[in-house]
């Protein structure tokens, strides 16, 4: 996530100084302004509602594709939550499993706000046990019935009966790191892309009250 002491030894914005003062910020997140601008990129997957493939010759997944997708923000300090078999799931304030979350936030001095694409999903949960309930993909690839691969990959993993009546399908999301298709620097996002209404920055959901450069706050020198 920094550049600097790794590839680029002086990374000093030599035309506007001000930039450097965005030192709780990553470099993606002014140099990687949108991903997947060449070719489409995985945003939701829903296990539970699945079609046959003609081209694929199997039954697949529902699956939805985009291109030149804008990156969500989020606090990073280089460690994650990543949700295991057999634990109870944490769900985020918008009530959806957690898959992968990144850690930190403003208060955390090792924290940097980092961009992140966000991936969607559908996945089976246990209602008892609030655990992941796997699915053998086998089943569902030649067979096309959800259900059955949940019940199955439950008795592999868990050595556990259930039937349909014992899971439920819940929106899952899962953070995950952008850092590669850089464009050119003249490419990078300016002040007006963040510091504005509107703006591509959730200044609320990164713990601020509002826009840290808006008259409101001007109190708070953090950029």
């Amino acid at each position: 996530l920094d550049c600097s002491g790794q590839c680029h030894q002086d990374f000093a914005h030599q035309d506007n100084a001000d930039l450097d003062r965005h030192d709780r910020l990553t470099c993606p997140t002014c140099h990687i302004p949108s991903f997947a601008r060449d070719e489409a990129t995985d945003m939701f997957r829903d296990w539970s509602n699945v079609h046959f493939d003609e081209d694929k010759g199997k039954y697949m997944y529902d699956q939805e594709l985009e291109y030149d997708v804008e990156p969500v923000y989020a606090w990073y300090n280089g460690g994650r939550h990543a949700q295991a078999p057999g634990k109870a799931v944490r769900r985020d304030a918008r009530g959806r499993v957690a898959m992968i979350l990144p850690e930190g936030d403003r208060d955390d001095p090792q924290a940097r706000i980092a961009p992140f694409k966000l991936h969607r999903g559908r996945l089976p949960v246990l209602k008892q046990q609030q655990w992941l309930a796997p699915l053998t993909t086998e089943e569902l690839y030649v067979h096309g019935n959800p259900d059955q691969a949940v019940r199955d990959g439950v008795r592999h993993w868990y050595g556990l009966e259930v039937d349909a009546d014992d899971f439920v399908w819940e929106e899952t999301i899962r953070y995950m790191g952008i850092y590669h298709a850089v464009p050119p620097a003249s490419e990078a996002l300016r002040c007006v892309h963040c510091h504005r209404e509107g703006g591509r920055m959730n200044w609320e959901e990164l713990g601020y009250a509002a826009d840290p450069w808006s008259k409101k706050s001007r109190e708070d020198k953090d950029p």
